[in-house]
């Protein structure tokens, strides 16, 4: 039997997996920027919004003329006229001067805060008293308080969220740079295996993998592509591994990549041009059996492959995608993970663990009058249930031999 070459750590298949070549920019229109990657730091071509403008409805004023304002003393004066929306004001006001204004009005030459209109009470068409006083500023936004001319508003590797197309459209941006979406080709391989539409004779499953993982790299913005399924055979897994490295960027090929006579994934990573391998068992459970490979040339026509060979246990292939396959989608789209969304919680049970691995545990959370509590599931990593029923990961370090039953922990939100 084959058997593994020296494990490596969670941060040494990181430190590999950097050794990839980020995807080429491209423009795409501002609608379709929503969850892709910025390519280049972005900076204010102008101001923001361009104009002083007004927060609240009220009256624009100079502060001077409601120094000292309140409802026992108020500050009386001159209304001279109401501002359109929309349009450049055509008066400035003199001493002892207002005007009616809206939010997001343009403020007026003479005016350098804002009274609000409940502060005020009307005396006659053209008179107004003002009962609050006011420093400069108030109520108002500035011409370069949103973005000022020239400044870094959006750094290279961000991912677009709605706040960030938002303000690109506010500064007129129509086309956006952003990294390529990434290609993945998912192989499953497995005798055993029908498609999931099919109903399996004994001793049969349907395919779960390819669709779990499609679902995961979609998540992560990539474009995906399914294989089919193959058999167990070296000569059709190798054609079809070689296909797939024609058109994608990752291929995955999950099952097979566990030590045994049918351990045919090394052998055909291995086989495509200009290859090296660069993982063949990594230190975590569930995952141990994952494979590492780069193929072909960032300068040649059909640029650089990443081949990735996953546990055929659903468990395994997505706790290895989460733990390796997502930081390399991020990576080759120019972003990286700032952080994993996540919560305090407190075991429920003691935790087992053998020290030189990252044990990765899955949990089920609930809302004690202590705090959240996190329930470890049981199960092997080959059932369905145990992922469905999780809420969240908990990962036992490599220096650790377990977890104690109510030591807190983070707990790593399942999405």
């Amino acid at each position: 039997m084959k058997s593994f070459l020296t494990l490596k750590s969670v941060e040494e298949v990181l430190e590999l997996l950097r050794t990839f070549t980020p995807l080429e920019a491209e423009n795409v229109p501002l609608s379709e920027a929503a969850g892709r990657f910025l390519a280049a730091d972005w900076h204010a071509p102008e101001d923001l919004p361009g104009f002083d403008r007004s927060t609240v409805d009220g009256w624009a004023v100079h502060a001077r003329d409601v120094f000292g304002a309140s409802e026992g003393a108020p500050a009386l004066l001159e209304c001279v006229g109401g501002l359109n929306m929309g349009q450049v004001p055509d008066l400035m006001l003199e001493e002892g001067q207002t005007a009616r204004i809206l939010t997001g009005g343009m403020m007026p030459e003479g005016a350098d805060c804002v009274v609000m209109v409940e502060h005020s009470r009307p005396v006659s068409d053209t008179l107004v008293e003002l009962v609050r006083s006011q420093a400069p500023g108030d109520h108002v936004i500035l011409k370069d308080d949103d973005a000022a001319k020239g400044a870094l508003l959006i750094p290279a590797g961000r991912r677009l969220r709605p706040q960030e197309i938002g303000l690109l459209a506010a500064l007129g941006q129509v086309e956006v740079p952003v990294r390529r979406r990434p290609r993945v080709v998912i192989v499953s391989t497995g005798d055993e295996l029908v498609p999931c539409h099919e109903k399996p004779a004994p001793g049969q499953v349907r395919d779960v993998n390819s669709h779990s993982l499609a679902a995961f790299c979609r998540a992560a913005g990539a474009e995906v592509e399914l294989a089919g399924l193959v058999r167990d055979d070296v000569a059709l897994l190798h054609e079809t591994v070689a296909r797939a490295c024609e058109k994608a960027d990752i291929v995955l090929l999950s099952g097979g990549s566990s030590a045994g006579m049918r351990d045919h994934t090394v052998d055909i990573f291995t086989s495509m041009p200009e290859s090296e391998l660069l993982v063949h068992g990594a230190a975590i459970s569930p995952g141990k059996p994952f494979i590492l490979a780069k193929a072909g040339k960032p300068e040649a026509s059909s640029g650089e492959k990443c081949l990735m060979g996953l546990p055929g246990h659903v468990g395994a292939a997505l706790v290895t995608a989460r733990a390796f396959l997502l930081p390399l989608l991020l990576y080759l789209q120019g972003g990286e993970e700032r952080f994993r969304p996540g919560l305090r919680a407190r075991l429920t049970r003691a935790m087992a663990s053998a020290q030189g691995r990252r044990d990765y545990i899955r949990v089920r959370l609930s809302r004690t009058e202590e705090g959240w509590a996190a329930e470890p599931i049981l199960l092997p990593s080959g059932l369905m249930s145990g992922l469905v029923h999780a809420d969240a990961i908990v990962i036992c370090p490599e220096n650790s031999e377990g977890l104690y039953a109510g030591e807190e922990v983070w707990a790593e939100l399942l999405r």
